[in-house]
């Protein structure tokens, strides 16, 4: 039998109903909430890549989600914020490069400073903004800050085996250079402490490339101050990456350490510990026994310079 013409609009109306409810019940599900996957702090290399695992499980299980590496440093004594962002950033490494998460479904945000070191591992839907609360930054240091050190020579020797941070000098100074986007006026000191053996060509080598990397990416010239430090090792060497205030005018390590020390007597800190950097020949124990500032004692610059 022929349907009326109201029965056709109500089967219509039905029809369309259900469709847009069928949307909107897609497009509810195809919105993934924002969820902590994991949590961690100080762990080794195989705990590490085990819980990557499983992040990037979640992220390739939700192909509309992206992830984020949230990184808060301990409020107590922590390694240099570049240092720290590095391990970070080498976590994000290891999920696009080993694991194949695309780059651009990955970031890495610098978290509210915790007890204790922690990394957070969150997904969130891809045009959702992040409410994830972030370290409140300062435009400008009131004193030099050292923010990475990063080891020069061979690998094997200066970097160790299979290690998660990004080790290598390029790394250390995009993430600086990302950093200095938080601190407009502030400087930079970049301070190369070469091998023993290196010629000057090739210290000054590393001083040339380490700013033209920084002005590559958008660095001004009169924001780089730079300088040759103190010999290290025969075998490895260092360059030392500073956020100064704006007024510095000359990458002085020395001076700098120095007002450090002279604070330090005045305040009458203790010494708290001794340790002797470059050393390949003579054992620590005879060192010691000639180094006549004590560790325990209250520091004394006249002790420390015949020391």
């Amino acid at each position: 039998m022929p349907l009326k013409t109201t029965q056709i609009r109500s089967v219509v109306a039905l029809t369309s109903l259900l469709v847009l409810f069928i949307c909107g019940v897609t497009s509810t599900h195809a919105q993934t909430p924002s969820a902590k996957i994991d949590q961690f702090g100080n762990i080794n290399a195989e705990d590490a890549m085990a819980r990557l695992d499983r992040f990037a499980v979640e992220l390739q299980s939700h192909p509309e989600s992206r992830g984020i590496i949230v990184a808060s440093r301990t409020i107590r004594h922590s390694p240099p914020r570049g240092t720290f962002l590095r391990l970070a950033h080498g976590y994000l490494s290891y999920l696009v490069k080993v694991r194949g998460v695309e780059a651009e479904r990955i970031s890495v945000a610098e978290g509210e400073r915790k007890p204790e070191t922690r990394f957070e591992l969150w997904t969130l839907p891809r045009n959702e903004l992040s409410t994830i609360s972030e370290e409140a930054i300062a435009p400008e240091p009131p004193a030099p800050q050292l923010f990475d050190s990063l080891p020069t020579g061979p690998e094997v020797q200066c970097v160790g085996h299979m290690p998660m941070a990004l080790y290598k000098l390029d790394d250390g100074l995009r993430i600086l250079r990302g950093v200095l986007s938080y601190h407009s006026r502030a400087k930079v000191w970049i301070v190369v402490h070469p091998r023993g053996r290196d010629s000057q060509v090739a210290t000054q080598r590393i001083v040339s490339r380490s700013r033209q990397l920084l002005i590559k990416d958008g660095l001004k010239t009169e924001r780089i101050l730079t300088a040759v430090g103190s010999p290290r090792s025969s075998s490895c060497g260092e360059v030392r990456l500073w956020i100064v205030p704006a007024n510095s005018t000359k990458a002085d390590e020395a001076a700098y350490y120095s007002e450090l020390l002279r604070e330090a007597e005045t305040n009458e800190y203790t010494l708290r510990r001794v340790e002797f950097s470059g050393n390949e020949q003579i054992r620590d124990n005879v060192l010691r026994k000639q180094f006549v500032q004590g560790e325990g004692d209250v520091l004394s610059l006249k002790l420390l310079d015949r020391a």
